[in-house]
């Protein structure tokens, strides 16, 4: 009975040492779920925090803000205010947004459930990119068209200034020379406001804006280099028939940097007219949608659900 004890002893002590053996084999080689969850998280510490950045300059945007402001003709108190926010974002947010797209598109990981949630991550992070670019290329667009605006206005603000002080001097005019002067002058410029105010009507027609710009360069530009000649090469003598050539000569200047303004008004209006502010906007709710799905999609498989 005794050598029976023994023998069951010694199968007791053999079933043992392969246990533990086992279990070493298996603490050697871990849990692969779990090892692929460790190595997907060592790759997307520095990017999660990359994110967690870009995300908190993004959501402080406040789009309603954004419309109600361009949408008020009479608004220009938060100018400044939209000139940072176009600033901040082409010129910090962007640029993370990018490396945070090209980052997150080499992470690698072996396990589909997890490359489901990273391919969720990935859609996010393009969302973010593109809405930061596009608003970021809006909000500039609309700046430049406002500013291309108040250049206009205070062009035509010095328009009728100088034609205020022409016409004051024109009254004023007493003396037969003088007169005589001035009168070559307005014959003049009579001949060439006709033929500008022919030319330049085509602005207003319904034509393309490439066939309006094409008018301001190739017959309007020309036009009012030719009208400048034609100023320079009448000789004058008194003092305010020289005044009044002067005074028409920066108005010929103005209205050349008029129409250059023109072009650069026409082209702004044409690219607001084709973005959709909403559907810049809606991006934003679509990558918080994302992220919330991602993160409760990454505490399901840390939980084993």
């Amino acid at each position: 009975m005794n050598k029976d004890v023994k023998h069951v002893k010694a199968g007791l002590g053999g079933t043992f040492t392969l246990l533990l053996i086992c279990t070493f084999i298996l603490s050697a080689c871990g849990d692969p779920f779990a090892q692929e969850m460790e190595n997907y998280q060592e790759q997307m510490d520095g990017i999660h925090e990359m994110n967690e950045e870009v995300t908190r300059g993004l959501d402080n945007i406040d789009g309603e803000e954004i419309i109600q402001h361009v949408s008020d003709i009479e608004s220009g108190s938060d100018d400044d205010e939209f000139e940072n926010l176009a600033a901040e974002l082409e010129g910090e947010i962007l640029p993370l947004a990018e490396a945070l797209e090209e980052e997150a598109s080499a992470v690698e990981t072996d396990r589909e459930e997890i490359q489901e949630q990273h391919d969720i991550f990935l859609e996010s992070a393009e969302a973010k990119s593109d809405f930061t670019d596009q608003l970021s290329d809006y909000l500039i667009t609309y700046q430049n068209s406002i500013e291309a605006s108040d250049r206009l206005i205070a062009l035509s603000q010095s328009f009728m200034e100088n034609q205020k002080e022409r016409d004051d001097i024109i009254e004023s005019a007493e003396d037969e020379e003088v007169v005589n002067e001035i009168d070559m002058l307005i014959e003049q410029l009579n001949e060439n406001s006709e033929a500008l105010y022919e030319a330049s009507d085509m602005l207003e027609s319904d034509e393309p804006m490439e066939k309006k710009q094409e008018q301001i360069d190739e017959v309007l530009l020309p036009m009012l280099d030719e009208h400048v000649t034609s100023l320079d090469t009448i000789n004058l003598s008194t003092q305010p028939a020289n005044r009044v050539r002067s005074i028409s000569l920066e108005m010929y200047y103005g209205y050349q940097a008029y129409y250059e303004e023109r072009k650069n008004t026409m082209l702004y209006n044409e690219k607001l007219q084709n973005i959709q502010l909403q559907n810049i906007l809606s991006l934003q709710e679509s990558y918080q949608k994302m992220d919330e799905e991602y993160r409760r999609g990454m505490e399901e498989l840390k939980n084993g659900e």
